[in-house]
């Protein structure tokens, strides 16, 4: 069979196809079991397979269907039905008679490799490891902790077996100066680890404990961190004063929080080699070494992009609570990532026309960011490799014209929701006062009045300009917006006490926006009424 062949073959039941699992350098297999051309939908069901080469076809008669019961899942066989086309990676070796179920459970995609690796490693895992794992799960045993006690009465902590599966160090029990990571080998269900400041003995507990693979830590105060010879997938991890930092093979998500540490590099290629001494130029930077410049990772980020280095081949990036981003920030660390999430809070985002400098990027989703033009968003011709894009609470006019571009561009799945106009993003993203909104100190009762109040008084002052005849009439409609306004902040504060110097400037800012309109001498009535609200 031809490549062009390969690519364009429409599966019959009972075809066998084979594909490669590249993260454990294997192939797997899977068998048609129903089709749909109709609906252009096949049910195909894993076989219980790996190999290092392609073979043939009888060699796979009579092999059972993979069963996945790694971690908490209960045995099942992985039957799903999937999309067609097939993928070009998949090959067809050739045709089997199907036995067993033939509806799926469950709808998905081809992916199939993921589920195979995280079950090669349980398969490879001790067996007395992983039955101790299972026996735990349903277990009424109860067992004592060496170093833990209750806080309320400094007893022994019990934990029940079946309950043990995390372990924060800021949780309802006290961790004593006697307590030794080595002490959770009696919570044989343990998955998670959660700590707020360094312990010696974390590492080499994570190295020896392969079912132990989620660790959120904070507070330790590290310069390097070498977590390659655990077993975790998931990693979320203070930053703050990190310059490197070594991840394991087997991570899938990696959550960055923090600022990266200040260091000296030579040049790119010499972040591998550490620091130099004999440059001057001194960068914010975090070296991260992971496997193929973390071909397999996804990275979640709050906010912006840090400073770091080594995961230019991530597989996807999730930005949320974006408050102002640039998209070139984005293509220098993350250069080759293939989906791109960004949440604004509403945010900002700039520099939207470098997405092409994203060659690989397959799925986009732009949600509540704004601060760019219709003639800013590529078009499909641009972004070659793009299969999705979702694009929600974004400017109308970009709207618009996005739908335009990409309504011939058939290789696309489009999505545009709640499209917003002006009016909706003076109110809401240019609101001087949207940042009071879970800022500490500031009530969520007292930030959502102050928000009305501004929203009320901006609409006031909308409809005076609509309707202006004599600009007597607009200064004192606005006027009286503003004093009504202030009125409702002045109050606040006095129940709250919340106006500092940021949350003044804010007001002043909000003040501003509604009188921008007025006349110097209009401006200047209000002064003494902004004073003393604002000196409550």
């Amino acid at each position: 069979m031809t490549e062009s062949e390969s690519r364009a073959f429409v599966p019959t039941v009972g075809d066998v196809l084979v594909f490669p699992i590249e993260r454990i350098d294997r192939y797997g297999a899977c068998q048609v079991v129903a089709a749909d051309e109709t609906e252009r939908l096949a049910t195909v069901a894993v076989l219980a397979w790996t190999g290092a080469a392609v073979p043939d076809v009888t060699a796979l008669a009579g092999v059972p269907r993979m069963v996945k019961d790694f971690m908490f899942w209960r045995p099942e066989e992985v039957v799903m039905e999937v999309a067609l086309p097939v993928p070009e990676s998949y090959r067809r070796i050739g045709s089997l008679p199907v036995t067993g179920e033939t509806v799926s459970r469950s709808s998905g995609s081809w992916d199939f490799e993921h589920d195979i690796a995280r079950q090669h490693r349980w398969d490879v895992t001790p067996t007395e490891t992983t039955s101790a794992f299972k026996a735990a799960l349903d277990s009424e045993e109860i067992a004592t902790t060496p170093g833990l006690v209750y806080a309320r009465n400094g007893d022994p902590y019990e934990a029940r077996l079946a309950a043990a599966r995390s372990f924060r160090d800021d949780a309802g029990y006290r961790v004593g100066d006697d307590f030794r990571m080595e002490s959770l080998r009696a919570w044989p269900a343990l998955y998670q680890v959660t700590l707020h400041s360094w312990r010696d003995d974390l590492v080499p507990f994570l190295e020896s404990s392969p079912l132990v693979n989620e660790l959120t830590l904070t507070g330790h105060g590290r310069r390097e961190l070498d977590l390659s010879r655990t077993s975790l997938d998931r990693l979320s991890v203070d930053i703050t004063g990190l310059e490197r930092l070594v991840l394991p093979p087997s991570l899938d998500l990696l959550l960055l929080h923090g600022a990266g540490a200040v260091n000296r590099f030579d040049s790119r290629d010499g972040l591998l080699d550490g620091p130099s001494a004999e440059t001057p130029e001194a960068l914010a930077m975090l070296q991260v070494v992971t496997d193929q410049d973390g071909r397999w990772i996804s990275v979640q980020l709050t906010g912006t992009v840090p400073p770091v280095r080594g995961l230019d081949r991530v597989q996807g990036l999730r930005i949320g609570a974006i408050d102002d981003l640039d998209i070139s920030d984005v293509a220098e660390c993350f250069p080759n990532t293939s989906w791109l999430h960004l949440f604004g809070a509403p945010g900002l985002l700039r520099g939207l026309s470098e997405l092409p400098a994203l060659p690989t990027l397959e799925t986009l989703w732009l949600c509540d960011l704004f601060g760019y033009e219709p003639g800013d968003f590529p078009g499909p011709g641009e972004l070659p490799a793009l299969t999705s894009l979702d694009l929600d609470s974004i400017p109308t006019d970009v709207a618009t014209r996005v739908r335009a571009m990409y309504k011939k561009a058939s290789h696309v799945s489009l999505s545009v929701r709640r499209p917003r106009k002006p009016e909706w993003l003076a109110e809401n993203f240019e609101n001087p006062l949207r940042h009071w909104d879970g800022r500490d100190g500031i009530p969520a009762a007292t930030a959502k009045k102050a928000r009305t109040a501004f929203v009320t008084a901006l609409r006031q002052v909308r409809d005076a300009d609509a309707s202006r005849t004599d600009e007597t009439g607009y200064a004192k409609t606005v006027t009286a917006s503003v004093t009504e306004f202030l009125d409702v902040i002045s109050g606040l504060n006095r129940k709250r006490q919340f106006l500092y110097t940021l949350e003044r400037d804010e007001v002043i800012d909000a003040v501003d926006t509604l009188t921008t309109g007025l006349p110097p001498e209009a401006n200047r009535t209000l002064e003494p009424l902004i004073e003393e609200a604002l000196d409550d």
